[in-house]
């Protein structure tokens, strides 16, 4: 794994073009983790992968490989299965950008499910990505709750559930102010003295 260069939305578009005019075959891939952050929030982002979400295709993987080292990205595809978790319903928002010969279909993440989806592990460079997404485009806090406690936090979130919920209100109190976090804790049911 080499060094992780800064990667703007402009070289990660260009890389799927070229890919795309060399596919043979119409595929889909679901962008996950930081290159959704990139792809569809046009945030500039050090990484060295792409998080997919399933399996990769050899062809598109193979190209793939190709085409970064020619556009001198340190960049390869990455499956996160069984490490992406995000809200239930995150497939009804997915957006997707379409290249010039169809060949190639990339979906990437509401930023919503970006954001829950990055407080599973608590990182700060997660928090940081987030972060970057609002600045680019706001998130409103009530709907940040509200597909939190409705899809996530007892659908399908595993492992210690009060972590999860004292890694939201770290993000709330990041994005939206430390005012704002008492509040939020009563909204997502959060008791300092719970134990999950």
């Amino acid at each position: 794994m080499g060094k992780m260069g800064a990667i703007t939305v402009k070289q990660l578009e260009e890389l799927f073009r070229r890919i795309d005019a060399r596919l043979k075959k119409k595929i889909n891939i679901f962008v996950i983790g930081g290159a959704s952050a990139i792809l569809g929030y046009n945030v500039t982002k050090a990484t060295n992968d792409v998080d997919i979400e399933g399996s990769i295709d050899e062809e598109l993987n193979t190209i793939f490989s190709e085409e970064a080292k020619k556009l001198k990205m340190d960049l390869y595809l990455s499956s996160r299965g069984g490490v992406f978790f995000p809200p239930d319903g995150y497939r009804s928002r997915l957006k997707f950008k379409d290249f010039p010969k169809n060949n190639l279909r990339v979906w990437y993440l509401d930023k919503y499910d970006l954001a829950i989806s990055k407080i599973e592990r608590g990182l700060e460079k997660d928090y940081e990505d987030i972060e970057r997404v609002h600045a680019k485009s706001s998130f409103e806090l009530d709907r940040l709750i509200h597909i939190f406690n409705d899809e996530y936090i007892n659908v399908v979130a595993t492992g210690n559930k009060r972590e999860k919920m004292m890694n939201l209100l770290d993000l709330i109190g990041r994005l939206f102010g430390e005012v704002t976090i008492e509040d939020s804790a009563k909204k997502v049911g959060f008791n300092k003295n719970s134990e999950s």
